[in-house]
């Protein structure tokens, strides 16, 4: 190409380019016109869809509205009331930039402004013609705000219209758009209209109920009924929001909403940060649900990354990961002591916030070693079991059968609740402390199931379920303080191993001791375990010790991350649980239960796999058809 064959593009062929980079389609003319109509002080927005945006598009709200001298620098490429100074743009804080958006929308549209001012008698209109240009302002009726209606989307520009779905499924982009812009503001009262039918509408949220109340209607009942309330804060970040209970998933990522100082963002570090904190709780395959307001100093996180503004780049990103990981993870992994429900757990959490400033979803008496970190003041701290000592290691309380000692169900001898204590005089008993959150054992089913009575009514645990939980928490928690409590064998164990598996050993030699897997070679392909973790002593050590070297041949490097640290405790804990079949006393089955309420996440298994259920009264009541 030669120089002679350059020139600039004319003005509206150079506009209808650009207006490409913010309108994709009409969700993406939704999101503008919302976003400038909250950034105005708007309290009250109504949008007005036709036939999925193809036809029109129209967004009122009740804000500030725009000067009629102004209308015209409205409409302009390059002009904004937001943006003054290049230190403007390190920090912005607000949503969309006026101008910009609606040169780029009016470029491939029919477009009209309509805005009145409190100080104007008076509301005016302008609209774009069909060379581009806008026409002079004229008077019309209109209360204070701003009216911008866009119709026939696309029509000076056939290539892109031809990209547009069908009016169901860009009515349905609009509306999980709209859906988040309401949940993002849950102040300002929102409207939405599809074909002259109200499909959604919200008022702003002025206590608790009506809080309860518009997230329902926004995520359903289930979900409210399931999630945890969050407010913490650590240093210049604070957590808001909510999370759903692990107890309560979905099949699709189709419920996590996550807001960056207001803004709607769709950004792989954060939705995998949650994803991590749900890691030792949600069950293979499926996804939490949240609604989650980051709020971090503005000058902090880069909201200009891409024109449509869902991409941010953050300066630390590290900190910003760590935070909401450990964040959610401590709020979905509460022990069940404190709480009268499984459905009231989220109010009773936000009750027992132990005096701290910004709040914490806990139960008092409890403190983690987290709380010291680097970046976490007293206001994030959470609570949880304190560490175990070695003393109450590798036996088990007296009065309780010997058949379970090596299994490690470890409460004090005075939390033991004596069978005559509780059987047959449940009646008698009126008090939290007496009656605790999954009762008293009754009975055992088939060697699998511990029948409970509680003050709501039937309790079933699956028992190697949940104590397969407490005992991978308890290695977690001896891993972190760096102190995996050992125990010698009296009689070491000798395993055969192929010649491939002693090749894995030696390379891994150092990492099988930091998981308190102590051995020496014996013999061409044997190896010799001299010393072992005590809360496994009493297990098959040897098809552990197997189990892991598989592990670690396909981790193939020496470098364990806290992924492989977490799955293999979880295999070891697994292996040091109590198995099927396995016959208990009331006082073993009690003190399962007590560890339970005791023990963070014992809600579910390491895989996710719930560890109880509960049947009410009323529940009971209804399979008997009683009182029908």
């Amino acid at each position: 190409m030669s120089a002679a064959d350059i020139a600039v593009l004319p003005s509206h062929l150079a506009d209808q380019i650009a207006a490409g980079e913010v309108v994709e389609r009409p969700a993406s003319v939704v999101k503008e016109l919302l976003e400038n109509a909250l950034d105005s002080g708007a309290t009250q927005v109504s949008v007005a869809i036709e036939a999925g945006g193809h036809k029109a598009i129209q967004v009122t709200d009740n804000g500030s509205g725009i000067p009629k001298e102004q209308l015209s620098l409205a409409v302009s490429r390059h002009a904004t009331s937001k943006i003054h100074t290049p230190q403007d743009l390190v920090g912005v804080a607000t949503l969309g930039f006026r101008g910009e958006a609606l040169a780029s929308i009016s470029s491939v549209s029919r477009c009209s402004l309509t805005s009145r001012t409190p100080s104007q008698t008076a509301a005016w209109k302008i609209q774009v013609q069909s060379d581009g240009q806008w026409t002079p302002p004229e008077p019309v009726a209109h209360p204070v705000g701003t009216r911008v209606e866009v119709r026939d989307l696309f029509y000076n520009t056939p290539a892109r219209k031809k990209f547009l779905r069908q009016e169901r499924t860009e009515f349905s982009q609009i509306e999980q758009l709209v859906r988040r812009i309401m949940l993002s503001r849950p102040d300002v009262a929102v409207k939405l209209v599809h074909n002259q039918k109200t499909v959604r509408q919200v008022t702003p949220v002025t206590d608790e109920d009506s809080e309860r109340q518009r997230l329902s209607h926004l995520m359903g009942a289930p979900f409210v009924d399931n999630a945890l309330k969050l407010d913490f804060s650590a240093q210049e970040s604070r957590l808001t929001g909510w999370v759903a209970q692990p107890s309560f998933h979905r099949a699709q990522a189709d419920m996590q909403y996550l807001f960056v100082n207001g803004r709607i963002v769709r950004d792989r570090l954060l939705s995998y940060a949650v994803k991590q904190a749900y890691a030792d709780v949600m069950y293979h395959g499926r996804h939490p649900a949240y609604v989650l307001f980051l709020q971090i100093p503005p000058e902090s996180v880069d909201v200009n990354v891409h024109p449509a503004k869902y991409e941010v780049r953050f300066a630390d990103g590290r900190r910003v990961y760590d935070f909401l990981r450990r964040t959610v993870r401590d709020a979905v992994s509460q022990p069940l002591v404190g709480s009268a429900s499984q459905s009231d757990r989220s109010e009773s959490l936000q009750r027992e916030r132990s005096g701290t400033t910004s709040g914490s979803a806990s139960a008092p008496g409890f403190q983690t070693a987290e709380t010291g970190q680097q970046g976490h003041q007293a206001s994030m701290a959470f609570q949880q079991p304190s560490s175990f000592s070695s003393s109450t290691q590798p036996g088990f309380p007296s009065g309780v059968h010997e058949s379970l000692a090596h299994y490690q169900i470890a409460p004090s001898p005075d939390q033991l609740p004596r069978p005559e204590d509780h059987i047959g005089r449940s009646e008698q008993v009126d008090s939290t402390a007496d009656h605790p959150y999954l009762g008293f054992a009754k009975a055992q089913i088939h060697g699998v199931f511990i029948l409970a009575e509680n003050e709501q009514g039937m309790v079933l645990v699956d028992m190697h379920a949940a104590h397969e939980r407490i005992v991978y928490e308890r290695l977690k928690r001896q891993w972190a303080e760096a102190r995996l409590v050992t125990q010698p064998l009296l009689v070491p164990v000798v395993v055969r191993l192929e010649a491939s598996d002693v090749r894995v050993w030696e390379q891994f030699q150092a990492e099988f001791a930091r998981f308190g897997f102590y051995a020496e070679a014996f013999g061409p392909e044997q190896v010799k375990l001299t010393e072992v973790p005590s809360l496994l002593a009493q297990t098959d050590v040897a098809q552990l010790f197997v189990d892991m070297l598989a592990d670690f041949a396909e981790q193939g490097q020496t470098d364990v991350s806290e992924t492989l640290v977490n799955h293999m405790l979880s295999t070891m804990a697994c292996h040091g649980s109590v198995r099927a079949n396995r016959h208990l006393t009331l006082e073993e089955m009690n003190a399962l239960l007590r560890d339970m309420e005791q023990t963070e996440r014992s809600a579910q298994c390491n895989h996710g796999r719930p560890t109880w259920v509960q049947l009410s009264m009323g529940e009971l009541d209804r399979l008997f058809m009683r009182g029908q």
